[in-house]
């Protein structure tokens, strides 16, 4: 069994753990930035950096950490995009049937019924903006009519806000310039790193983990990552703005930037609260709303209403939030880190009690990707896992190294079909811009953080 790193930064701050291996170990560019979060007034415990930790310029903190406090939030910690997140759906389908032709069928509908940007008009009424701020995932089950057992297998059942929080204080922390926003973008993928990938699953891992999941080799499997769609930002930025007069003085400066801390139970704080779960319940209603398309247009094309498409799982991996940790109530900030429960969090559940809780960990869309399932040892890193394998090159790094036309060449090399949803630069996304995956797996595994279920082979990506 590996165990993680740990270095204690030379100029104070809590300690910094690295659940990674010596061939993952970030820049110094990086291990800067880490130093610099690890001094920010208010932190408890440690720093905990995952396997796919990089770094990206707009971002003062590394992707793929945790960092937890009892009192205070630290919104500069994580990325304004709350409840950016994936999913995973399931299928019987076997992915041999996928012939090119249907394949381009298929996707043609996706990009009919989903276009990246959807700002062409009003799709949802503002008081249906306003309930899925409030109630998230529990105005998606009636509006879509969810079963519980599809509720069950979402983070927080997609409702960060309990029932008996007041609903004019949610509303009044989003600016109503957001509400337009949210009226336009509703159940679309948007672009960037954002996508909707068809993938075969190539490979059995753990033979009883899949049967309980319902995974067999053979089988077409669909991942879906976006998010809130600007909603979010749009949020954050507002409240940032508003919290500028209250950070306190001793914050942590570098080069100009601030991680502010501010007080969780203040009136400020309070507010910051709400309006980051308000965030958090439009991101996971999204990605509800882009499922629901998604099993429209693939029942539509193989001619099959009953076809059975059965959510996997529903995790964010940008989040903010109050959760209990070995019997401590914390603010756990993941930045692209996904929540991972092993099997002894889900008593009650009937399979994930036997398993834990699948998580995707995507590698890149000219790679394989996994699903793994928590284990009891993800404890040590906060109850989460990394969101992916990383990126090894940031976008700008990328877009110098690669082109759109070497991206397509080694598309069709891999005979992956490469659908183009809207005039983003794919170059940055070129899979030789991503860690090694198996890399990343070998990490997570050998530290008893999650257990690999099944290998997954791109076939067809759906981009910006």
């Amino acid at each position: 069994m590996l165990a993680p790193l740990e270095t204690i930064p030379t100029s104070g701050g809590v300690p910094i753990r690295l659940f990674l291996t010596a061939e993952l170990m970030p820049d110094g560019h990086t291990m800067a930035q880490l130093e610099r979060l690890a001094r920010t007034s208010g932190l408890t415990h440690y720093v905990a950096v995952l396997p796919d930790v990089h770094r990206k310029a707009r971002n003062p903190a590394p992707t793929g950490i945790v960092v937890v406090a009892k009192d205070v939030i630290v919104p500069s910690a994580v990325d304004t995009g709350i409840s950016c997140g994936m999913r995973m759906i399931s299928t019987d389908i076997d992915a041999r049937d996928l012939t090119v032709h249907l394949l381009d069928q298929l996707f043609g509908e996706v990009q009919r019924t989903m276009p990246p940007l959807q700002d062409d008009g009003e799709v949802i009424s503002t008081k249906d903006v306003a309930d899925i701020f409030v109630r998230g995932g529990e105005w998606c089950r009636k509006e879509f009519d969810l079963s519980e057992n599809e509720l069950d297998c979402m983070e927080d059942r997609g409702c960060a806000i309990p029932d008996t929080t007041d609903r004019e204080a949610v509303l009044s922390s989003v600016p109503q310039k957001v509400f337009k926003k949210g009226q336009r973008r509703f159940g679309s993928v948007g672009g960037g790193n954002h996508f909707l990938e068809l993938q075969e699953i190539v490979d059995i891992l753990d033979k009883e983990a899949a049967a309980l999941l319902g995974l067999r080799k053979g089988k077409a499997l669909f991942m879906l990552h976006t998010d809130s769609r600007g909603v979010a930002g749009s949020i954050m930025r507002a409240q940032l703005d508003e919290l500028a007069h209250v950070w306190p003085s001793t914050a942590t400066r570098t080069n100009g930037f601030r991680f502010h801390s501010i007080r969780a139970e203040s009136e400020e704080g309070t507010r910051l609260a709400l309006a980051m779960s308000a965030a958090a319940n439009f991101g996971f209603a999204n990605r509800i709303a882009v499922t629901e398309k998604l099993r429209a247009a693939v029942r539509k094309t193989l001619w099959d209403q009953s076809l059975s498409m059965p959510l996997l799982y529903d995790c964010a991996h940008v989040s903010i939030k109050a959760e209990q940790w070995r019997g401590e109530r914390l603010w756990v900030h993941r930045h692209g880190a996904s929540r991972a429960l092993p099997p002894s969090q889900f008593p009650q559940h009937p399979i994930f009690s036997r398993t834990g809780q699948p998580v995707p960990i995507p590698g890149s869309m000219g790679h394989d990707s996994l699903i793994a399932v928590a284990e009891e040892a993800v404890a040590e890193t906060f109850y989460s896992i990394n969101h992916g394998a990383g990126r090894s090159m940031d976008k700008p790094e990328a877009l110098a190294a690669f082109t759109n036309e070497q991206v397509e060449r080694e598309m069709r090399s891999k005979n992956i079909r490469l659908y183009r949803n809207g005039p983003d630069n794919i170059a940055e996304q070129a899979p030789g811009s991503f860690k090694d995956i198996s890399q990343v797996i070998e990490a997570v595994s050998g530290l008893g953080i999650a257990r690999p279920v099944v290998r997954l082979r791109p076939l067809a990506v759906s981009k910006g």
